[in-house]
C-alpha cells in the first residue's frame, strides 16, 4: 500500500500547491461553507512557529519522510499503522519539496480568517496520520 499511496499523495499535494500559487492571492476567497482559499507563503511550521527556517525544516521533513518510508519497507507494521505512516510520510515529503525547493511551504486551505492557521494537503495528511496512530493506540490495541 505505501508504495502506491505515498507518491500519489505527494503528486496531488504538489499539483494543489502549484494551482494555489498560480490562482490564489492572500485575500481569503470563499470556497465552501466554512472553507476559504488563501495563498500564504509559510517559512515556518504549524501555527507560525520557527519562521525563516525553511531550509532546515525542509531537511528535517525530508529525513522524517525517508525514515518512515524505510520503516514501511522493512518493518512489519499492521495495515492501520501502514496507512497512518504513509499519510505522515507523504505529508512530510510534500512539504519538504516546498521547503527545500522554494524555501517556504505554500498553504492555501483556510477555515476562516483568524480561526486557524492556513494549511495545505500535506499538513492535513500529517494530522490525519497522527490521529489514526492515536486512535490505534487508544482504541484498537486494547482488544
Amino acid at each position: 500500500m505505501p508504495t502506491v499511496l505515498v507518491p500519489v499523495l505527494i503528486v496531488l499535494d504538489q499539483i494543489a500547491k502549484l494551482w494555489a500559487e498560480r490562482h490564489l492571492d492572500p485575500v481569503p476567497d470563499p470556497f465552501l461553507p466554512g472553507l476559504y482559499l488563501t495563498y500564504v507563503k509559510n517559512t515556518g511550521i504549524a501555527f507560525g512557529l520557527f519562521q525563516g527556517n525553511g531550509e532546515l525544516l525542509g531537511w528535517l521533513s525530508l529525513a522524517t519522510g525517508v525514515i518512515l518510508l524505510v520503516y514501511l519497507g522493512f518493518g512489519r507494521p499492521n495495515r492501520w499503522t501502514q496507512l497512518a505512516l504513509s499519510l505522515i510520510a507523504a505529508g512530510a515529503l510534500g512539504n519538504a519539496i516546498d521547503r527545500i525547493g522554494r524555501g517556504y511551504v505554500i498553504d492555501y486551505l483556510d477555515l476562516g480568517p483568524g480561526l486557524w492557521p492556513v494549511f495545505n494537503l500535506a499538513d492535513a495528511l500529517v494530522v490525519v496520520g497522527v490521529a489514526l496512530l492515536l486512535v490505534e493506540g487508544v482504541f484498537l490495541r486494547r482488544k
